[in-house]
């Protein structure tokens, strides 16, 4: 699945009202809706409103001025995402002078306000109405296999959370959505009954991770291009006297759901396994780390005869990188450490 997999036929230069913006606009605008936590919010979706509000355009539904309102309101409603945030819209919304400062000051509340109303798509007037019905054809007007896909964009999106929690909660907003757009209400119920039953496969990475490191990230990266997710699950020693762990609150792992567990690793995943098909990720450096994995592995097996384990290795670059050395390099020069880090 990539964030990158835009329509051809646009071209975003020529849908963009450049007389109204700032220098440079388009190109700041554009790399926001590329950041690499997105997956359908991205140019994709920002090239289908596009695409119709040039077809309503040319059918005569809009007027010139219009279509550069709707235009502009496009290129500005989703500038701002974060999925752990509640207010991209508003935050998106008070960009709008930033990249437009041209405009006048009753289209910018105008433009806003419209903006604003994507979030919940109640719309108040006309002009909110048809731009709520562009960013939501998605829903009202798509197929089942195009539902599904956009359904797996939105689980990458919202893959911080923990799987239960997300599928409760998509269920729920996907029955409110067919009994509200009930053009496609049958689609939507199909979607809610794959949903159902569906069982994404997640791998868990487990490790102490202090600290978290280069070669880490570069295990997590393989492992996302076999699995559907990828949760970082830090075991904590019980100990009072254990060393202080290095925070995980880090930019790499912003997205990612990381979870912190105490005792068996295999009780851990256990908890995982009434929702999707679970499989343990371990990375290797070298053969001695094979030794120790495998050695692990068959008290795992004891444990918990079904667990299922992967090896991975990590690329040439990242084979000399360990945790215990980036800490025993910061003991002889301070932060010496850091070109290891993400």
């Amino acid at each position: 699945m990539t964030n990158q997999n835009i329509n051809q036929n646009i071209d975003f230069s020529l849908n963009f009202p450049a007389q109204y913006a700032k220098e440079n606009a388009l190109t700041e605008i554009l790399a926001c809706w590329q950041e690499p936590h997105r997956y359908f919010h991205t140019l994709s979706h920002l090239a289908d409103i596009l695409q119709e509000i040039e077809k309503d355009f040319l059918q005569e539904h809009i007027s010139p001025d219009e279509k550069e309102l709707f235009q502009i309101c496009a290129f500005m409603h989703d500038i701002v995402y974060n999925p752990k945030k509640q207010d991209n819209e508003a935050q998106s919304a008070e960009l709008v002078s930033h990249f437009f400062p041209k405009l006048s000051t009753e289209l910018v509340a105008q433009i806003q306000n419209i903006i604003l109303e994507t979030k919940t798509h109640q719309s108040t007037n006309r002009f909110s109405e048809i731009f709520c019905a562009y960013d939501m054809r998605i829903i009202t007007h798509s197929t089942l296999a195009e539902l599904w896909e956009y359904e797996r964009q939105i689980f990458k999106e919202f893959q911080y959370l923990d799987y239960a929690m997300y599928k409760a909660g998509r269920i729920f907003l996907l029955e409110n959505f067919a009994k509200k757009h009930p053009q496609n209400t049958q689609n939507l119920l199909s979607l809610v009954e794959i949903l159902k039953v569906y069982r994404p496969k997640i791998a868990v990475y487990p490790g102490s991770f202090n600290p978290f490191h280069k070669g880490h990230l570069n295990i997590i990266e393989k492992a996302e291009k076999i699995f559907d997710k990828v949760i970082i699950a830090r075991g904590t020693n019980p100990d009072k006297n254990a060393p202080i762990l290095a925070s995980l609150d880090i930019k790499a792992l912003a997205y990612k759901q990381v979870d912190s567990f105490v005792g068996f690793l295999t009780d851990y995943t256990q908890t995982k396994e009434n929702f999707a098909d679970i499989t343990i990720v371990k990375g290797l450096r070298n053969g001695d780390d094979l030794d120790y994995e495998v050695n692990q592995l068959r008290f795992m097996e004891e444990m918990y005869p079904q667990v299922r384990l992967m090896f991975i290795n990590c690329d040439r670059e990242f084979e000399h990188i360990s945790s215990s050395a980036i800490r025993n390099l910061d003991k002889i020069k301070s932060d010496f450490s850091q070109k290891y880090l993400p």
